[in-house]
């Protein structure tokens, strides 16, 4: 392969870790946290290593621990699985089930599946797996319950409103900058001497051992700990975990959304019979009734009573007036239709019905007699024809009409009102059965989903009725109404309504509603009281398949006769009714009183009439009869149908009935159910002898049939049967099964009669025809029919004295049936493709046949067994002498056979095998020729097989589409697997016997075989089907995590082997992410397995080779010192991912090297993982903690020692993790739990884990996890780099945000007030644990490497990550303890901090006084203590404690310039606390340390004051700048201080003002520099005179301050020649940046002699390179780059303060108008003064503040310009050039003599004013001071000349502009030739030359404006040519009329121009005059 890819290169190489630690080695040094991707042994990470042999490790380490936490480590729990028998619930209060007897062995299987117990295996600790880590979302919130509130100064600021009152009123005063002087000491003191300080902290002066100090701070930070720390952190924002295996719901009958309907009350205009009513559900797009009748009738007892001879006694059940519906598919095309019947009277519909239609209820007193005489005739028929019954009206309610409605109510109307009394609702008399027009136009035709479950209840009041219609009473007329409704133009509506009222409640059904039957009248719990009126629950005949398999035992039957015609019948039969019995035999007794009663009557009857329409002969009928069917039938149960002839009128000798026809059905068929349509013959005469086991169509002879044998009678009949498949292959199949157990032949099915000969045939086909059986009944009889098929498989059945084996056909029908489940049904699965109808057989329904828990030997019982299967299996008990060694060698041809014979059994099938493979392609003989021939061979015939033996076997040797069917549901077949074992193990009591001699070595091998296929298939097949391989990977792991509980586990690492080195051989060949990914999911859920830690063996403690037995002892001696060799290897091996590591901590092992090669900076393609990887070991960190069987100290220190090689992972993967928080906070408890062994580990990694957590405060916790990533990685990368400085190298600052994966989703916005809190109080809790569990570990640090000899790099590190930890956002409850911490560590090692860190005092300086200004008063006692001890410390080392003093009053000059809620009020506290402790020091009382720290107080004191002024301007910031400017120079203090300026004004304002900064600054340095005698070094200030002009005035460092040698002032970081270098590079970058390319030169200029001098050319490189870009910039910005816009800026006025008469020129970016500044000032004074007291002076002219409002500000802005001298020209050539380094500005007022700003040309004056500033722009400052002012006045006539100057230039330019620009050139001169210019040339020249001036002084201007005019007639002609030349065609008039012009012009100026004044032509003597004649002659005015 030379073609490796670059993944496998690296796998084998030796890696720089490896050589690292061989120089380590060499030398003598401890071992190196280091991750080796090929450690020890040379197997590197991303192999697999050989796992230990779990059992005999065990067995040759007995536990040395008798008892406890520690021992129940070592093995598994004896309770650890329960195999539980759980009855099932029963929702009824009895069971019906037939009794036992008669009934054939389909009922009993039937029954026997509907009532025994649940089979359940429970993993008795598996919840404490982390599939169920208590740390996800919705448990953790109860494990945080009262939790404390940790403070955090960010949540604390001050309160803002009086916090703002306070601002405001400072800027309301305002104070001086430059005059004022610093306050009085005298003041000063004053003000501190009154303060109040901070309680003092009781103890810190004494003197106390250093031992007693960090006891006393441990035992703090001990108390009111957090026990768990992962209840903190918030959950990973994961979707459902992978590893979680939900339990399935239990299997129960079905209900779809379920509605109540109560029937309340019907109520007719005239009430003069009973009338009886029905309610079903009909969907109309469906076209079919989705529910049974409803029969109730609302009757009172008096009109009840008129029907009393026919119906002696009412049955309660027939009483009920509410029914719950329930609806599977709920649709917009639901309706609930109302049938009203009355007792059959002579007239048709029509008449019976006119009386309902004419009388009103208003009109019963007039009608009086009518109504008696109507009475009386009901009363008639009542009695006579009481018990037939005629249609009479229907209405409908469009149900969803009904629930949108109610819906949409206004929440606040009474329920039972809300429909019946709004305006137009359904009490309103309308033409149309509900609502009327509106609701019957609101319908919407599509089938939207809809929701039955949360409408509001309505009560409806049904006020029309549509009378029945004789010849249109059949379904499909029905459906033609329905549909009719929805229209807006319902044909409904034209029809004559019967008026009645029907009010009914409609609402969701209750939870478990009181009172309720079933379909089949069994009482519901709960049923309190017999007595009471019920509720029925009725049966729904659902729109579409329903697949739920069946739980309960049901057995109905619905006859709905449909129509008969009896056109073609001779005779009279017209008023006809049907009779419907349910018979047993033929005899009329034989009727069964199996027929549900209707309402008001009996419960059950042995006849039902249906409906009489009068005078058809040919009627419909509408009726439904309910049978309860029989358990078992025979060929004589059969529904016989009589047709009657009802004699309406009562004549003399007329017979009430008149049997007219007779016909029936039986009701089996071949055994079978017949159901379905059926168009019937109808005899004329009683059926003769036997007829019942005919059908008949059958044309018995000598019988006599209506319309000559053909079908009249139209009929359906439909069963609900649990009973009944209705599946003809189900059915055969279940029959031929049934037959084998009754051992009865032949068997008949169908036509055919099966013999014994032919039944294997024939029980085969029947098998493989169950994949053509429909799927709702194979859904419904599943758990049956999986029973069936598994019995099939461990009991081969013997038929004719053959065994005959029938596990392949089972195994392959099962695969198949399973399939077609998961294909259809696939919205049934939960997240791993399981679907839970399976799911749910394997949990509760399986089981080993005959293992029933009351049947305690093996024998006939469980699942239908009988003596007639055979009990052949593979012998699963070995002879003892057989001692052979187990072999998984598998033979290369056929990978299922082992290489050698293992045991007779083996041998056995050597010899039968060729033979038997051949017949069946299958292991196991499928068919022997004899049973003796076996037992010759083994000696006795083998015991029945063990299931998942026997699937195990199955599966191996299966191919083609059985194999790939078993791949796509391998989860079935794996728990089918697991649960045979457990059973199996449980029955025959294994379950505490040891595991290696649990099972046959075949099983193994076959198990072995079996996942070394998968993991096969996995590798080969995952990049053609991905969803595949994810189901098939996560089954096998679940699998393997199961074997764990019960299998050697041993053998199951083997496995996991297996595995893992088939997925690493492929990722060798071709590394893809999604590979790995599969692993790792498989990993996780192999580790999320309850016993994850004991799998570790964490009492393994590693050894090398030389000492075999590892020995407690030493384990615990291990933090004693790394005293030998062995010792040093030992300790290396736990904290690395060493080969003893990896095979003793087995599963430990591969999470951690997993981690490793994922997050390995040169994974290509791995960076997606990173999140998922890191997440698994959260997750098993995170269940650790919160496992109760954990809590011991001891116990998770084991725990722990499993984790250590991840902080050499962590360290070396630093930079590769994109979401710190998991992976640190896992880091954080591992520290926790690491006792005495962290001396390894590196500070930086602590230092991370404090960023991890800061608090970002309450504020901002919204933010994503995204940006909280980027700011630590900022962090990281500041920290690292070099110089320290935060400012780093700005390139790879942010690292490679395109390929990160955040969940945006993880903060959701729409969070409660009260939701935000808690967060914040966990958020708070979680940064203060996590944050002293990293005090903890500084601590042992501390004391673990105090007695070593190289402590001195580490105490640095320690202090580091101290000081970090001050640093970020701490509670006050963590600073308490950092602050001790810090105050122990320096009290321990004052050198430390005195001698080797001094960057870390000055850091520790600032840190102790930014909190000494703290809020809180805790935080501020305990910074103040810490500062003062610092003092004192240093005093004691050196009776001097200058370097303190010094240290902090720099922290204070850089706090103050940086800190935003600075507040001086609490520093002032804390001095004042500080000078306290002084004052009552006693020990140094005689000592001048009191005294120093007073002045030195005093000092801070002072500084602080100034403080004041700067909070006043925060808002604005030249002012701010200014402030700090001067501050700067005030502190003398040091120079360092300019610092904070840069930091600021880098925050606050463009980067070319922040370069220039920078290198201002950088050149205060420079002076000290030349104290180091280097030639190439610059040499002072004066070098760097060229970058800025201000540096040299700026430069001097009074010598009376410091001296640079003293006290190491200068030993800081840039006083190196590394840190100018550094500071110089950083000017460079920052010149680049603001666009001043020539300043990097300049800069450069110094670098290169200093890299020169070096030899670095790598740098000269970096640096030519550099100035090559800044160059090459210059070229091609020429014309396009822009610097800064320049105004002068006057305040005036007393409200001003220090501003006032002040002038400045601002600085503002390129094209600044001056609206916008002059808006920016008038709106921030504005703001501060109020709007109306501020104005804008919109002139320029000088100020005369007499004249101004003494109340108001008053601000002149004035747009200025550069201004250069003539001479300054020649320089500055560049544009560069003529915007750096600006000191001159000019601008231009415009005025006349009396006063006006404009006026004729010969009074036009101009003022030239030219302003100097005090430094240079570009500055440090946007804003410098004026510090002169110069004016120079220009006479009429100068103004005239600069004119024309001006003028001819713009003409010189247009000209000759390339390239040429036509319309500028135009544009210029049309305005200077163009005739109608005022003022222009021609005027200028008449106003001016026209006269020779009398004044000789005006002489030389009257001359020079002469020859202004001549050079710019020479330039007007050169224009015109010019422009000639330039135009088209179209331009040519326009170009003459300008000639024209010209020479008008021309001729005008022609006598002024050539005029000359003689006096000036005189010969003269020559006179030294000035130049500058110009000015000498213009009136100048100074002012300074």
């Amino acid at each position: 392969m030379a073609e490796r890819r670059a993944f496998a290169q690296k796998i084998s190489r030796t890696v720089a870790a490896e050589v690292r630690k061989q120089i380590a080695g060499q030398y003598g040094g401890s071992p190196q946290l280091l991750k080796n991707l090929s450690v020890g042994g040379n197997i590197p990470l991303t192999e697999a290593v050989e796992p230990v042999d779990f059992e005999e490790y065990l067995i040759t380490h007995p536990p040395l621990i008798e008892s406890g936490p520690l021992r129940d480590l070592i093995e598994f729990p004896p309770d650890d699985i329960e195999v539980l028998y759980t009855p099932r619930e029963c929702r009824t209060l009895g069971q019906d089930v037939p009794e036992e007897g008669e009934n054939d062995s389909h009922v009993r299987d039937c029954t026997r599946s509907y009532t025994e117990d649940w089979a359940i295996v429970n993993r008795k600790y598996h919840k404490l797996g982390t599939a169920f880590n208590p740390n996800t979302l919705d448990k953790q919130k109860e494990r945080q319950r009262g939790l404390p509130k940790q403070v955090f100064e960010s949540d604390e600021l001050p309160d803002h409103s009086s916090y703002q009152d306070d601002q405001d009123d400072l800027k309301r005063r305002s104070m001086s900058i430059d005059d004022t002087p610093r306050g009085s000491w005298a003041c000063s003191i004053f003000d501190l001497k009154n303060s109040q300080p901070d309680a003092l902290l009781p103890h810190l002066l004494d003197r106390v051992p250093n031992e007693e100090i960090d006891r006393h701070n441990e035992d703090q930070r001990k108390s009111n700990r957090h026990r768990e720390l992962f209840a903190l952190h918030p959950a990973l924002d994961e979707d459902e975990p992978i590893e979680r295996h939900c339990v399935p719901d239990v299997p129960k009958e079905h209900f779809g959304q379920r509605l109540l309907v109560k029937c309340l009350s019907l109520k007719f205009e005239i009430e003069i019979e009973p009338i009886f009513a029905s309610l079903a559900l009909y969907d109309i797009k469906e076209k079919k009734r989705i529910s049974e009748n409803f029969y109730f009738d609302l009757n009172s007892e008096q009109t009840k009573a008129m029907l009393r001879p026919h119906i002696p006694s009412a049955a309660i059940s027939t009483l009920a007036r509410s029914a719950v519906f329930s609806i599977t598919y709920p649709s917009q095309d639901v309706f609930l239709v109302i049938k009203l019947e009355k007792v059959l009277q002579q007239g048709d519909i029509g008449e019976c019905a006119e009386p309902y239609m004419v009388f009103k209820e208003s009109d019963a007193a007039k009608n009086k007699e009518k109504l008696e005489k109507l009475r009386s005739q009901s009363e008639q028929f009542c009695q006579r024809l009481g018990r037939y019954r005629m249609p009479f009206a229907w209405t409908a309610i469009h149900l969803m009409n009904i629930v949108n409605s109610a819906g949409s109510l206004e929440r606040d109307t009474e329920l039972d009102m809300g429909l019946s009394e709004r305006k137009g609702s359904w009490s309103e008399r309308r033409n149309s059965s509900i609502v009327g027009r509106r609701s019957l136009e609101r319908t919407t035709s599509g089938d939207e989903s809809c929701s039955l479950t949360s409408f509001r209840p309505a009560t409806l009041t049904v006020t029309n009725f549509f009378k029945q219609e004789g010849d249109r009473l059949s379904d499909e007329d029905l459906y033609k109404f329905l549909a009719d409704m929805r229209r807006p133009s319902s044909v409904l509506r034209r029809l004559r309504p019967i008026t009645a009222q029907l009010k009914i409640d409609i609402s969701p059904a209750p939870e478990n509603p009181h009172y309720c039957l079933t379909p089949d009248l069994l009482q519901v719990m709960p049923y309190p009281d017999s007595r009471v009126r019920p509720t029925k629950e009725i049966l729904e005949f659902p729109a579409r398949d329903i697949y739920v398999p069946n739980t309960t035992y049901r057995n109905l039957l619905y006859v709905n006769p449909q129509s008969l015609n009896f056109a073609n019948r001779q005779g009279s039969a017209r008023n006809i009714t049907v009779k419907v019995q349910f018979m047993n035999g033929e005899d009329p007794s034989n009727a069964m009183p199996v027929i549900f009663g209707k309402s008001s009557c009996a419960e059950y009857s042995k006849e039902a009439y249906t409906a009489v329409v009068y005078h058809n002969r040919s009627p419909d009928f509408h009726d439904e009869v309910k049978i309860k069917l029989p358990a078992s039938l025979t060929d004589h149960h059969h529904i016989l149908f009589t047709f009657y002839h009802v004699s309406c009128q009562q004549k003399q000798n007329t017979p009430l009935e008149t049997p007219v026809g007779y016909t029936w059905i039986p009701m089996l068929q071949n055994g079978r159910l017949r159901t379905g349509h059926f168009c019937l013959p109808v005899s004329l005469e009683k059926p003769p002898q036997s007829y019942s086991v005919l059908s008949p169509d059958v044309p018995l002879p000598g019988m006599k049939w209506v319309d000559n044998h053909r079908g009249v009678f139209n009929v359906e009949v439909v069963a609900a049967s649990t009973i009944h498949t209705q599946d003809q292959f189900l059915d055969k199949f279940f029959a031929l099964v049934h037959a084998l157990d009754e051992h009865m032949f032949p068997v008949r099915i169908g036509d055919m009669r099966i013999m014994e000969n032919n039944l294997e045939a024939e029980l085969k086909s029947s098998i493989a025809a169950l994949n053509s059986s429909q799927l709702e009944p194979v859904v419904r009889f599943l758990h049956l029919l999986l029973d069936k098929l598994v019995l099939l498989m461990v009991r081969p059945p013997v038929i004719a004295g053959q065994i005959v084996n029938l596990g392949q056909a089972s195994f392959e029908v099962m695969a198949s049936i399973v399939n077609r489940l998961h294909k259809y049904l696939d919205t049934s699965q939960d997240m791993h493709g399981r679907n839970s109808l399976l799911s749910s057989y394997i949990h509760y329904v399986f089981r080993l046949p005959n293992m029933d828990p009351n049947s305690p030997s093996p024998g006939p019982g469980g699942l239908g067994g009988s003596v007639h299967y055979a009990t052949m299996a593979r012998s699963s008990v070995r002879p003892s002498s057989l001692n052979l060694n187990r072999s998984r060698s598998l033979s290369n041809s056929n990978p299922d056979i082992s290489g050698t014979p293992t045991s007779p059994d083996d041998e056995v099938r050597s010899i039968i095998g060729s033979k038997a493979m051949e017949r069946s392609g299958n292991r196991m003989s499928s068919h022997t020729e004899s049973t003796s021939f076996l037992q010759t061979l083994t000696g006795r015939l083998p015991t029945k097989k063990l299931y998942h033996e026997e699937l195990a076997l199955q599966w191996v040797v299966s191919s083609g589409s059985v194999r790939e069917g078993a791949l796509q549901q391998a989860w079935f077949f794996f728990e089918l697997m697991v649960k045979s074992i457990i059973h199996h193990l449980y029955f025959t009591d294994r379950l505490q016997s040891p595991r290696k001699n649990r099972f046959p070595e075949r099983f193994m091998d076959d198990i072995t075989a079996l996942v070394s296929t998968i993991a096969g298939d996995i590798v080969s097949r995952f990049q053609k089907d991905l969803e595949l391989v994810e189901r098939l990977n996560t089954s096998l792991a679940f699998f393997l995590n199961d074997l764990l509980s019960v299998m050697d586990r041993g053998f199951v690492f083997s496995l996991i082997k297996t595995y893992w080195k088939q997925v690493s051989t492929k990722l060798y060949a071709l590394q893809n992410p999604t590979l790995e990914s599969l692993r790792l999911d498989f990993l996780r859920i192999i580790c999320s397995h309850e016993h994850y830690v004991t799998l570790n063996l964490p009492f393994s403690l590693l050894t090398p080779p030389a000492s075999p037995s590892p020995s407690v002892s030493s384990a615990t001696s291990q933090s004693s010192g790394f005293s030998t060799h062995v010792q040093d290897q030992k300790i290396a091996n736990m904290f690395e991912l060493s080969v003893p590591f990896r095979e003793q901590h087995y599963l430990a092992g591969l999470v951690l090297t997993e981690l490793a090669v994922i997050l390995d900076p040169e994974a290509d393609g791995m960076f997606g993982l990173h999140k998922k990887v890191i997440s698994v070991v959260h997750n098993l960190l995170s269940s650790h903690d919160s496992d109760p069987r954990y809590a011991d100290p001891e116990v998770k220190a084991r725990v722990a020692l499993l984790y250590l090689p991840l902080i050499g992972i962590v360290m070396e993967t630093l930079p590769q993790l994109h979401d710190f928080t998991g992976m640190f906070i896992d880091f954080c408890i591992l520290l926790i739990v690491l006792g005495g062994i962290p001396v390894h580990i590196e500070y930086r990694c602590l230092f991370f884990s404090i960023s991890c957590f800061g608090r970002r405060g309450k504020k901002r916790l919204g933010r994503t996890r995204a940006k909280n990533s980027d700011e630590l990685l900022d962090t990281g990368r500041a920290r690292r780099s070099p110089s320290g400085s935060a400012f780093g190298s700005q390139e790879n600052l942010r690292w490679r945000k395109d390929m990160t994966h955040w969940r945006q989703t993880s903060e959701k916005m729409d969070k409660t007030r009260a939701e935000l809190e808690h967060e914040a109080i966990i958020d708070g809790n979680l940064a203060t644990e996590a944050n002293l569990i990293i005090l903890d570990t500084l601590e042992i640090i501390v004391q673990t490497v105090s007695v070593t000899e190289s402590k001195e790099s580490i105490l640095g590190g320690v202090l580091k990550v101290l000081l970090h930890s001050m640093a970020c956002n701490q509670s006050a409850l963590y600073l308490q303890h950092c602050f001790a911490t810090q105050r122990a560590l320096v009290s321990k090692f004052p050198e430390l901090l005195f001698e080797e860190e001094t960057e870390q005092c000055a850091d520790l300086c600032l840190r102790l006084l930014r909190n000494c200004s703290s809020s809180i008063g805790t935080i501020r006692a305990h910074a103040s203590a810490s500062l003062y001890l610092l003092m004192r410390q240093n005093f004691e080392i050196g009776n001097n404690f200058a370097r303190v003093k010094m240290q902090v009053t720099m922290s204070l000059s850089s706090l103050v310039g940086t800190s935003q809620n600075f507040n001086e009020e609490f520093l002032r506290r804390s001095l004042k606390t500080i000078l306290t402790y002084a004052e009552e020091d006693l020990e140094l009382r005689e000592t001048t340390f009191p005294d120093q720290v007073q002045d030195l107080v005093f000092n801070l004191h002072m500084i602080l004051s100034d403080t004041v002024k700067m909070k006043e301007h925060q808002e604005d910031p030249e002012m701010l700048i200014d402030l700090m400017y001067r501050y700067c120079f005030y502190i003398a203090e040091w120079i360092t201080s300019h610092c904070y300026i840069i930091q600021y004004t880098i925050n606050s304002h463009e980067i070319n003002l922040a370069c220039k900064i920078n290198d201002h600054y950088k050149c205060h340095k420079f002076d000290i520099y030349s104290i180091y005698d280097r030639k190439y070094l610059p040499v002072g200030c004066v070098t760097f005179q060229n970058i800025s002009s201000n540096v040299l005035e700026e430069s001097a460092v009074s010598d009376d301050v410091v001296s640079p040698d003293e006290e190491g002032i200068c030993s800081g970081k840039y006083f190196t020649e590394a840190g100018l270098v550094g500071l110089l590079e950083q000017a460079a970058a920052s010149f680049s940046m603001a666009g001043m390319y020539e300043a990097v030169n300049e800069v450069y200029k110094v670098l290169i002699p200093i890299h020169e001098a070096n030899r670095d050319a790598k740098k000269l490189a970096t640096i030519h390179g550099k100035l090559q870009e800044a160059f090459g910039k210059i070229v091609h910005q020429h014309g396009k780059r822009m610097f800064g816009t320049y105004f002068r800026v006057g305040f005036y006025g007393s409200k001003l303060g220090d501003l006032d008469e002040q002038e400045f020129v601002y600085k503002e970016p390129a094209i600044t108008k001056l609206a916008e500044i002059s808006h920016r000032l008038e709106s921030f004074y504005g703001e501060r003064f109020g709007e109306d007291q501020v104005e804008v002076i919109k002139d320029s002219n000088p100020v005369d503040k007499c004249k101004l409002d003494p109340n108001k500000a008053f601000i002149q802005i004035t747009y200025v310009e550069p201004y250069f001298d003539t001479y300054e020209m020649k320089d500055r050539i560049t544009y560069f050039d003529k915007n750096y380094n600006l000191r001159r500005f000019v601008y231009c007022t415009p005025f006349t003599l009396d006063g006006r700003a404009h006026g004729d040309l010969h009074e036009q004056f101009k003022r030239k004013t030219i302003l100097t500033t005090s430094h240079a722009f570009p500055y440090i400052k946007t804003r410098i001071n004026i510090i002169h002012k110069e004016e120079i006045i220009s006479t009429p006539i100068e103004v005239a000349i600069e004119d024309m100057q001006k003028k001819t230039q713009e003409l010189a330019f247009a000209t000759h502009q390339d390239p040429s620009d036509a319309k500028m050139l135009q544009m210029v001169l049309q305005g200077s030739v163009g005739t109608t210019v005022n003022q222009g040339p021609l005027e200028v020249a008449q106003v001016f030359l026209s006269e020779i001036p009398s004044d000789p002084k005006l002489y030389r201007h009257h001359n020079k404006l002469r020859l202004c005019f001549k050079d710019f007639t020479k330039r007007c002609e050169d224009a015109l040519r010019k422009n000639k030349s330039l135009i088209g065609p179209d331009q040519k008039e326009y170009q003459r009329e300008l000639e024209r012009n010209y020479h008008r012009l021309k001729e005008a100026l022609q006598p002024l121009i050539n005029r000359k004044i003689p006096q000036l032509y005189k010969p003269v003597l020559q006179v030294n005059s000035h130049r500058d004649s110009f000015s000498r002659m213009s009136l100048r005015k100074l002012d300074v």
